[in-house]
């Protein structure tokens, strides 16, 4: 091999790293496009489908998992942000109304989803994750979430337990006042 075509290999590998740092190879899991699909049509899907659905995600990988959330979550993140910041603008009556609106929808859901929990059979022993898992789960979530985040969500969780406390409603805990 001459000179010359040393050159245009060293070329088209720096091209080829570069196109494959910048994602151009492998693109979206097949997978994980068609249930992020059904994800986005998730109202028109019957109860045995949502089951269905649900089973299939449970068997992804990490990575896919992630592959399917990650989008979604960046985007709701920054519609809670939106939220928040137009709820603190809000007059105090104002925003009351809307966290109440918002805890009775939270509400409503965490019993069906109760209501569906009682009426569904064992879904299999999953068991509960060890404190390894625990701790890795979390080090994933801070990895996928920004401070900003973050912030955002102990913003949101703060003003909504405050409103719970006022109507006499115990706080969120665990997952948070999305409902379970």
């Amino acid at each position: 091999m001459n000179k010359k075509q040393g050159g245009a290999a060293a070329v088209l590998v720096l091209l080829l790293l570069a196109a494959w740092m910048l994602g151009l190879f492998g693109g979206e899991d097949a997978e994980v496009a068609e249930l992020r699909q059904q994800f986005e049509n998730r109202e028109q899907l019957s109860e045995q489908d949502r089951d269905a659905f649900r089973d299939r995600i449970r068997d992804l990988s990490d990575e896919q998992r992630r592959q399917l959330f990650e989008p979604m979550m960046q985007g709701r993140m920054a519609g809670m942000q939106t939220r928040l910041y137009e709820l603190q603008a809000m007059p105090r009556a104002e925003r009351n109304r809307e966290l109440d609106q918002m805890i009775d929808e939270s509400e409503q859901r965490r019993r069906e989803w109760e209501t569906r929990r009682s009426d569904s059979p064992p879904r299999g022993d999953r068991g509960q994750m060890t404190d390894a898992q625990r701790d890795e789960r979390r080090k994933s979530r801070l990895d996928r979430t920004t401070p900003e985040m973050r912030s955002t969500m102990q913003q949101m969780t703060r003003m909504i337990n405050e409103r719970r406390a006022e109507r006499g409603l115990k706080p969120f805990e665990g997952r948070g006042w999305r409902g379970r």
